[in-house]
């Protein structure tokens, strides 16, 4: 038991030196984005895990034919899209847009564009939260704006209540020409 209490300070002795802004979130000033970027390893890795007994010949064969398919998937998605975002962005966006509805938009200060919402008491006693939305700064006390860039139910809830486009603060990333 001592031996690891031991390997775990020395892990955090390690990384406390390191720069944390290389390896946290919370620190990592909202340029990362989040989870997303760990997304594209992980289909990699998940891809290549079947293909580590191969010659390396095969292994490069296989993971250019798997991108060239990967690739025409999305591109004929992209084609054959009705709306202004990829199919599986465009159904977060409804099913945030539906979450939205819930919420109560208070105007705390309309010149700094800053907003506070009180989420709804559940069944289960879960909810009454407080949240502030500053569209200004393009920042939500969720959390989920900064992290995922993806705008945050509370955003859309401001728009529905400011008569906004919600498509405004949907980042171009996002969008059918960048993908």
């Amino acid at each position: 038991m001592k031996e690891i209490q031991e390997r775990n300070v020395d892990a955090y002795m390690y990384l406390i030196k390191l720069d944390q802004e290389k390896w946290t979130l919370l620190h990592d000033g909202d340029h990362r984005h989040g989870i997303m970027t760990t997304n594209i390893s992980e289909a990699l890795n998940c891809m290549l895990k079947k293909a580590t007994v191969l010659p390396l010949n095969a292994l490069v064969e296989l993971i250019f034919n798997k991108l060239v398919k990967y690739f025409h998937q999305h591109r004929e998605e992209v084609e054959n899209c009705v709306h202004p975002f990829p199919t599986r962005i465009f159904d977060k966006f409804l099913r945030i847009e539906m979450k939205s509805r819930e919420h109560k938009v208070t105007t705390y200060n309309p010149r700094e564009r800053i907003y506070m919402f009180r989420s709804p008491i559940r069944v289960s006693g879960t909810g009454n939260n407080v949240y502030t939305l500053r569209l200004n700064n393009k920042s939500c006390s969720c959390g989920k704006w900064q992290t995922y860039i993806l705008s945050c139910s509370h955003v859309l809830a401001v728009c529905r209540e400011n008569g906004s486009r919600t498509n405004t603060y949907m980042p171009e990333i996002y969008s059918r020409q960048r993908t």
